[in-house]
């Protein structure tokens, strides 16, 4: 495989990286706002007389399940952002190594027009599909001051 070939590769993953980053923190934004919504609904209840404590109980739970989404999704951020630096560390170190004839470029263009051929033909894994957000989002309300 030819150097160049292999700067595209890694200039591919990069991009990807960086796109998957991006929606993971735009993801993440949603879910907090999406559980900010609902924790201002609870404490709007809180002391509102006449309340049914199976209507707080509902709040409660769905406040409980919004953090879950918020931490699952900061999760996904982390774990990006980590991706994404490894990423730039790989092709940052190619780039480097690549110009100076080393046997570690050697080794990485052999590791990487072996990965190359070995994948090429299958199909997406079911990880990397898109699935629906855990939240939906109605429209943006006005808050008042």
């Amino acid at each position: 495989m030819a150097v160049s070939a292999i700067r595209a590769e890694l200039a591919d993953a990069r991009t990807a990286s960086r796109t998957a980053r991006e929606t993971a923190e735009r993801e993440l934004r949603v879910s907090v706002v999406a559980r900010s919504r609902v924790a201002d609904a609870l404490e709007r209840t809180a002391a509102r007389p006449g309340l049914e404590e199976s209507e707080r109980a509902r709040l409660r739970a769905e406040y409980a399940a919004a953090d879950r989404v918020v931490a699952e999704r900061q999760a996904a951020v982390d774990k990006a952002r980590e991706f994404e630096a490894a990423a730039a560390v790989v092709a940052d170190a190619f780039e480097a190594e690549a110009t100076s004839a080393s046997p570690l470029a050697a080794a990485l263009i052999q590791l990487v027009g072996s990965k190359s051929s070995a994948t090429r033909g299958r199909a997406v894994p079911a990880s990397a599909r898109r699935v629906a957000p855990a939240v939906r989002l109605r429209g943006t309300r006005p808050r008042s001051a």
